[in-house]
């Protein structure tokens, strides 16, 4: 079942009304979530009997009413960004931001990968935070040794990276330069250069499949350990570590690195 709480229905409110829905007219004793549900217009009564109002009539009615609410907060919150803007003294002022804390850090990776709606880039050299949030479609690389993929994310591996960047559509980008320090770039010149470097790192960057010797290749140019090589193909850790010694054993390998080296130039 779907959660209705974005309608503006509280968790007891969205039972009662899946329970009427599914088990039809009832004559219980009215309460205040029975009322409650009145007032939204989500129940009638006939007779002595609560019934539901059809859910493609009343929470659509619901649904309308909460964008509306949507619409006017962003209307509010662009009067807001221009009164902002208004005191910075120059309309430009704003483009780059500076953020200094490990909490305020934390806070602005959230916030610009929670801000993607159609996809979030990532160049990501030091296991900095979470996951990516999942609501868009992700495209990241690693840098050697911190490959962790999640989830809906298409992942490349390059040896090293230049710096830690989150691109969030082509609206925001942050640049990590510490734990403690980073930097928010709204659109603009420098804003494009950052796009522009990632999309040049993807295409050379040495894709990480779900399967196959390619992914064994990538994850131990990785450097990840056994337990995690076994993670990111979705094997036990003791089949992750008899593909790695047949891999070595066939390319005639001592290490690890140079197996998956080797590998990569001979296209395996």
């Amino acid at each position: 079942m779907g959660d209705l709480t974005a309608l503006g229905l509280s968790p007891d409110e969205e039972a009662a009304y899946s329970a009427l829905v599914a088990s039809g007219p009832s004559d219980g004793e009215q309460d205040a979530v029975l009322a409650s549900l009145i007032t939204k217009g989500l129940v009638g009564r006939v007779g002595e009997l609560y019934v539901a109002v059809a859910p493609d009539i009343a929470l659509e009615v619901l649904l309308l009413e909460q964008e509306r609410l949507l619409r006017d907060a962003r209307t509010h919150i662009d009067d807001l960004s221009a009164a902002y803007r208004s005191h910075t003294g120059t309309p430009t002022a704003t483009l780059v931001e500076l953020v200094t804390g490990a909490g305020a850090v934390r806070q602005r990776i959230d916030q610009v990968q929670a801000a993607a709606r159609t996809e979030l880039r990532r160049l990501v050299k030091a296991p900095y935070g979470d996951p990516p949030v999942q609501r868009a479609e992700c495209r990241t690389v690693y840098e050697h040794g911190v490959l962790d993929v999640h989830g809906n994310e298409t992942a490349r591996m390059l040896p090293s990276l230049p710096i830690h960047l989150y691109l969030a559509d082509d609206r925001l980008a942050l640049v990590l330069l510490s734990e403690e320090s980073a930097v928010l770039v709204q659109p603009c010149g420098l804003f494009d250069t950052y796009v522009e470097l990632f999309e040049a790192l993807w295409e050379r960057a040495l894709p990480v499949k779900a399967d196959g010797a390619e992914a064994l290749v990538a994850l131990l140019l990785a450097g990840l350990t056994d337990q995690a090589v076994a993670r990111q193909l979705g094997v036990s850790e003791r089949t992750a570590q008899r593909k790695i010694a047949a891999l070595l054993q066939e390319l005639g390998a001592r290490t690890r690195f140079q197996a998956g080296a080797q590998a990569a130039i001979k296209g395996q």
